[in-house]
C-alpha cells in the first residue's frame, strides 16, 4: 500500500509499465488508416516506407526489485525492419541489434521523439529492449541512473493511472 504524496489518496498497486498508441497517428489522417497502415501488436508499416517496432524502455527503480517501462515506438530502417521480421520467430534472434530513433512523445519528459536509440532483441515472446545512446537528456539519465519509488508514484499520478489502482 502507498499514499500519493500529490493527491494523499492509497493505492494498493503501482503500475510499472506505461504504454503509448502506435506511430502512425502523427502520420495518417484517421479515415486512411485501412488504406495506409499495417499494424500488429509489436510492428508497424506506415505506406510501405515508414517502419516501427514496439519495444521496452525500462529504467531501473532504486532499491527495488522490478523495472519501470515505457512501452514505446522506434522507427529503423526498411533494411533493420525486414532484417528484424525475418527472424521475429527464431530462437537466435536473442541479442540482435539495431539503429532506431525512438518515436514516442513520453510526457513526463521533454521532448523525448527521435531520440538516438539501440534496439535490443531479446527471446521470442518478448518486445525489443530499447536503449538511449548516450546524450544530454533526462530520460538517458534516468535510464542509467534509475527512478526512486517517489518518482515513479509522481509519474503515475501525473498519468491519471491510479484511480481505481491503476
Amino acid at each position: 500500500m502507498w499514499t500519493c504524496a500529490i493527491c494523499k489518496t492509497q493505492h494498493t498497486k503501482t503500475p510499472l509499465c506505461f504504454g503509448a498508441d502506435a506511430p502512425w497517428r502523427d502520420l495518417v489522417p484517421v479515415e486512411e488508416f485501412k488504406a495506409r497502415v499495417a499494424l500488429s501488436q509489436d510492428q508497424c508499416v506506415v505506406d510501405g516506407k515508414h517502419f516501427f517496432v514496439r519495444g521496452h524502455l525500462e529504467l531501473p527503480i532504486v532499491d527495488h526489485d522490478e523495472e519501470f517501462a515505457w512501452s514505446v515506438w522506434c522507427s529503423l530502417s526498411a533494411e533493420s525492419f525486414r532484417r528484424m521480421s525475418e527472424r521475429w520467430e527464431d530462437p537466435a534472434r536473442d541479442g540482435d541489434g539495431y539503429f532506431g530513433w525512438l518515436c514516442t512523445a513520453i510526457p513526463v519528459y521533454p521532448n523525448t521523439l527521435h531520440l538516438k536509440t539501440n534496439v535490443l532483441v531479446r527471446e521470442v515472446g518478448l518486445v525489443p529492449l530499447i536503449q538511449i545512446q548516450p546524450c544530454d537528456h533526462p530520460l538517458f539519465t534516468d535510464q542509467q541512473a534509475g527512478l526512486s519509488m517517489e518518482r515513479v508514484h509522481e509519474i503515475a499520478h501525473t498519468l491519471g493511472c491510479v484511480a481505481g489502482d491503476g
